[in-house]
């Protein structure tokens, strides 16, 4: 084990140390918080013409530690180290446990703190980094923050800055990126939301900049976005309403520049019981394609390496339930099908209030389609998007302090 690895498990175990002995305030303006998270999972071989692997077994956890100090100031600070643990090697990244990149930071820490080669890894994250000064007339933040768009539930076409893949177990925080953002409040529902996201060593083609409007209209919250990124440009609306006694949304964006495509995410809701809600959402995505030949090719793609879209495809439903069983026990369902080629990513979980902070999560992912295939020496062929995804089962802790 390397001294970067033992020196990450010190860091780990102080900060486990710090969450089971303190419930830490050094002062009254000032405020300290995090989670301990750890997953345990289980995934099934692959045994296909193409690729072969066998069980793989792994332990994601996760320390984030969080300060926030107030004042004439707001400043806010969030780190996460991430300790992985694997069985064997795999031959790609897992989509359930999201590693940071470099997209939309001007510069980053050292991402992981052990080798790239070794199996086991710990990555660390400055997730959050900024000042904010509240003003009478709105809000400037400087620094790693987070930012996100859009109205619909599960797929946000006007949403470019690193939104996770439907996948990844941890999706509680969303990653932030490196911006200068101004928010002023617009009567008293609207909002003028404007900022320039700085990326990689503050070149134009890894930055971006953004104008959001938000705003309610007899009820209907709408919202318009203007964004610039990598020489593209996106316009795009959406609105939030209630269609008699179900809840409706619609968000669609226009991307044109050296890729031109629309992305619109349509969907309702509605609430059987007081304990039972269910949603659908169809989403399409333009930049995507309806011939699984061509989707390993997207995924070098400008709208794939800067424009925030994961999924291959073009046309999908997704229909989700979610029934709380107690106060204590809640259930949830939720299938992602590509309509163009059959395939399927099904999950159920279940999350349980242990006592207080302390939480305990089940899941299972099944995936439906074909699966991929070989048509030369060396050369694979995708026959559906998630056919060769391994079954996965996993359990986790979740403490908050």
């Amino acid at each position: 084990m390397t001294s970067k690895l033992i020196l990450s498990w010190c860091l780990l175990a102080t900060s486990l140390t710090i969450l089971l002995t303190t419930s830490f305030s050094a002062h009254a303006d000032s405020n300290f918080a995090g989670y301990l998270k750890s997953f345990a999972v289980a995934q099934d071989g692959i045994n296909t013409t193409a690729l072969s692997t066998q069980e793989t077994y792994q332990s994601q956890n996760s320390v984030r530690l969080m300060w926030e100090k107030f004042g004439k100031a707001v400043w806010q600070i969030h780190y996460e180290i991430s300790p992985v643990l694997l069985s064997r090697r795999q031959p790609v990244d897992s989509p359930t446990f999201s590693v940071v990149g470099d997209s939309y930071r001007l510069t980053d820490l050292q991402t992981s703190l052990s080798g790239m080669s070794q199996k086991n890894q710990v990555y660390q994250n400055l997730d959050r980094f900024n000042i904010q000064w509240q003003f009478s007339r709105g809000d400037l933040t400087i620094g790693r923050q987070a930012i996100s768009f859009g109205s619909a539930r599960i797929i946000n076409p006007t949403d470019i800055f690193l939104p996770f893949n439907l996948q990844t177990f941890n999706q509680e925080y969303r990653m932030g990126v490196d911006a200068i953002r101004f928010q002023a409040p617009i009567g008293e529902l609207g909002e003028f939301d404007f900022g320039l996201v700085i990326g990689e060593d503050g070149k134009a083609e890894n930055s971006a900049a953004f104008l959001q409007l938000k705003g309610n209209v007899r009820g209907k919250d709408l919202q318009f976005t203007f964004t610039r990124f990598a020489e593209q440009t996106l316009v795009g609306a959406g609105i939030q309403t209630a269609l008699g006694d179900f809840g409706f949304w619609l968000e669609h964006a226009n991307v044109n520049g050296d890729f031109n495509y629309w992305r619109t995410s349509v969907g309702l809701d509605y609430a059987f019981t007081e304990n039972s809600f269910a949603m659908i959402e169809y989403h399409h995505n333009g930049a995507g394609s309806d011939e699984p030949e061509e989707y390993l090719a997207l995924l070098t793609t400008l709208p794939f390496q800067r424009g925030g879209i994961f999924m291959l495809g073009e046309d999908y439903l997704m229909p989700s339930f979610t029934l709380q069983l107690s106060p204590l026990w809640a259930l949830t369902t939720q299938a992602i099908y590509n309509l163009g080629d059959d395939s399927a990513f099904i999950s159920l979980s279940a999350e349980y209030n242990v006592m207080g902070d302390l939480y305990m999560d089940f899941g299972f992912y099944h995936f439906l389609g074909d699966e991929l295939t070989v048509v030369a020496p060396g050369i694979p062929l995708l026959r559906s998007e998630y056919g060769t995804n391994p079954d996965t089962i996993y359990a986790s802790l979740r403490f908050y302090f």
